[in-house]
Parts: C-alpha cells; sequence; structure tokens
C-alpha cells in the first residue's frame, strides 16, 4: 500500500441513535411528499404543453411533405 493509505479495521462500531434515525427518515417522507408534488406539477403543466408543441412540428412537417410530393 502506497503512503498514506488507510484500510479500516474494523471495530468503528457506532451507536444506534433513535434520534438521527427519526430524523432521517422524517427527511424521506419529507421528499417523497415534495417528489409527488413535482410529478403532478410536471404532468399537470408541462407535458400538455409539450405536446401541443409537437403535434404543431408534426403538422407542419406533415404539410412539408405533401406540398413537395404534389409539385
Amino acid at each position: 500500500m502506497g503512503e498514506g493509505d488507510y484500510m479500516p479495521t474494523g471495530g468503528h462500531k457506532r451507536k444506534y441513535d433513535p434520534k438521527h434515525a427519526q430524523a432521517i427518515k422524517e427527511g424521506g417522507k419529507k421528499a417523497q411528499e415534495i417528489a409527488k408534488k413535482t410529478i403532478t406539477e410536471h404532468l399537470q403543466k408541462e407535458v400538455p404543453k409539450a405536446e401541443e408543441e409537437l403535434l404543431q412540428e408534426l403538422t407542419g412537417i406533415e404539410n412539408n411533405h405533401l406540398e413537395k410530393a404534389t409539385k
């Protein structure tokens, strides 16, 4: 091993802290709530706008192909 490398030897067992564990669980619950809100907002606002823009672009492409085919 090179100079300064550290290999843990074990025996550094942490004590269980119930307050810390509870704080982690609560943080996870908050994160899930935030994720649900952002997903619903995305599906309600951004997805329909993107679909409309895509349909407009596709109709424009189809119209160009029809015009070229008739010439």
